[in-house]
């Protein structure tokens, strides 16, 4: 079934596939944070559906080479990406990583052919100029800086490239 609700699930299993390569390659850690869910029961206490108790901040967390990361994953079938895929509160929760000193970003899949890394920083800016009214609604691939585009799927290339890491002696 493809349904809007799983639009982006091809994306997030490319992703933790890639996360357990860098795993495996001891070059990361970084694991899925998994949505919290509430069964929903009918009279006879049967559950019939569920319903999300609490959205997970962002859909990816752990560490590199030392550092703490952590990202979300937003995946279109269009040429654009709109600043308002992100929540609020993935919003707030990417502010607070940045500024505590943390790696955080936005990985973006279009159409699974072309992804790239848009470092918090650079996501907010766009966000909040279109929130005043000041900016587009929506980021074009090919406004992308090409530093941010991840080439073979190794988005931690890109990463290591965006934010120098010091390897400890």
């Amino acid at each position: 079934m493809n349904t809007y609700a799983n639009r982006g699930k091809p994306f997030e299993e490319l992703i933790i596939r890639l996360n357990m390569t860098y795993r495996n390659q001891k070059k990361a850690v970084i694991h899925k944070v998994p949505t919290e869910w509430i069964p929903l029961r009918n009279g006879t206490g049967k559950i019939v559906s569920a319903k999300v108790e609490q959205k997970a901040a962002v859909d990816f967390m752990g560490t590199y080479s030392g550092r703490s990361i952590a990202f979300d994953a937003k995946h279109t079938a269009k040429e654009r990406i709109s600043w308002s895929e992100l929540q609020t509160h993935q919003a707030a929760f990417l502010d607070e990583w940045d500024q505590d000193g943390g790696i955080s970003f936005i990985l973006v899949s279009f159409n699974l052919q072309r992804l790239y890394v848009i470092p918090w920083t650079f996501w907010n800016t766009g966000m909040r100029e279109w929130i005043k009214q000041d900016g587009p609604a929506s980021l074009s691939m090919k406004q992308m800086p090409s530093e941010y585009e991840v080439k073979h799927y190794d988005y931690l290339k890109v990463v290591a490239s965006l934010w120098p890491l010091q390897k400890s002696a």
